[in-house]
């Protein structure tokens, strides 16, 4: 009965394009517009992951004389704790040639205007928990255990780019003291992979050590609190708060869920969108099917009086329903699959097109043929034989 379903379909076939056509457009903007969201979310995943079971834990005593080593080990003892590190921050301007006392970077005279940069101070074992894991050097390496006490810097992909730096070039550190100017030339040893999130693209890596060594300065002033668990996240910020003294602890886990909520929305208003042209699809179906029992009815008569039963006519008309929905569903996954091509080409944004994602349209789309073609099969079972016959 398959093929006999098959061929019925494609009897009228302009009507039987414009249908499939309707439903095509409307499986594709499903899968565009849910490919949108999941790129969005990930998106999201990819830059605010990381933080958002990080709480960052600063300095607030005043005058400033730094978080204690006292603290440090508390911290450390507790086991919603993961780990805790060190991070020291050394904003300097560079100038035009060379850079300006009191600390300034220059680039033996290649900035052509003052700059601001950030050195971001961390122990070599602790960048996978400021970077991530899975972030690696596009140039050159990433800092190691053997780095301590070096004039080494790891540049972030954007900072690399902005201030013209490659892997072997050397910043300038010149830092007054005592009335005595001494300048240290930090080598680059690498640049990092483009990772979208711009807290890492924009930084600059040196070790912690280092810069305690050449400022005088160990005083630790900013901690980086992984714990365990992310639900845990905002109970610890607030212990942290109320136990440890000359402290100041935030993260940024409410902005984090801020943002989901939000993209969750515009997710479902996507999704609405998608359904109302796959409504409007169905009721093409639909329409198609009625307009092919209506012509059929003679044909569906002498079926019956030979011998068909109510059910295999019902059978029938559902099978042509079910394929003309469904192979508008295949059209419509290829014209997704090309729009969301169109967008990864001329954009620098990558939709995500997820297999569950392709899974969900063709099932809904099997759905509604199904759905769509009940009636329609449902009232040319019901035709009577003998009246149809006499009529025609």
């Amino acid at each position: 009965m398959l093929d006999i379903a098959i061929k019925n379909v494609f009897r009228q076939k302009a009507r039987s394009f414009l249908t499939l056509l309707g439903i095509a457009l409307g499986i594709g903007l499903i899968l565009a517009l849910g490919s949108i969201g999941e790129g969005l979310n990930q998106q999201i995943s990819q830059q605010f992951g990381n933080v958002g079971g990080v709480i960052d834990v600063r300095d607030a005593s005043e005058p400033s004389v730094g978080i204690s080593q006292d603290a440090i080990d508390e911290l450390e003892s507790w086991p919603e704790i993961e780990s805790v590190v060190p991070v020291g921050t050394y904003r300097i301007t560079r100038g035009f040639r060379g850079g300006f006392g009191g600390g300034g970077f220059g680039l033996f005279g290649r900035a052509a205007l003052s700059s601001q940069i950030q050195f971001t101070g961390i122990n070599p074992d602790d960048q996978d928990y400021l970077i991530g894991e899975n972030i690696d050097a596009s140039d050159g390496r990433e800092l190691d255990t053997n780095d301590d006490g070096s004039t080494v810097v790891l540049l972030g992909y954007t900072t690399g780019q902005n201030q013209n730096l490659n892997v072997g070039d050397e910043i300038e550190y010149v830092q007054n003291q005592n009335s005595t100017t001494d300048s240290y030339y930090f080598e680059v040893i690498g640049i990092l992979e483009e990772t979208g999130d711009s807290s890492i693209d924009g930084a600059a890596y040196v070790p912690l050590k280092t810069m305690q060594e050449l400022t005088d300065d160990d005083r630790i002033n900013n901690l980086k609190v992984k714990v365990t668990d992310i639900s845990m996240v905002e109970n610890e910020t607030q212990k942290i708060n109320d136990l440890i003294e000359d402290v100041r602890a935030n993260s940024p886990l409410a902005i984090v869920r801020q943002i989901e909520s939000t993209l969750g929305t515009i997710q479902l208003a996507v999704y609405g969108i998608g359904a109302v042209s796959i409504i409007v699809g169905g009721l093409g179906v639909m329409n198609t099917m009625i307009m092919s029992v209506m012509e059929r009815r003679r044909e569906i008569g002498i079926m019956k009086a030979i011998g068909a039963t109510t059910t295999m006519i019902l059978t029938q008309v559902l099978q042509e329903s079910a394929f003309l929905s469904l192979l508008g569903g295949i059209v419509g996954l290829v014209m997704g699959a090309l729009s969301i091509d169109l967008i990864i080409q001329y954009s620098t944004f990558r939709p995500v097109l997820s297999p569950s994602l392709i899974g969900i349209a063709l099932g809904f789309s099997l759905f509604l043929g199904m759905g769509a073609g009940l009636y329609p099969a449902w009232s040319a079972s019901q035709l009577d034989p003998i009246e149809v016959l006499r009529y025609e």
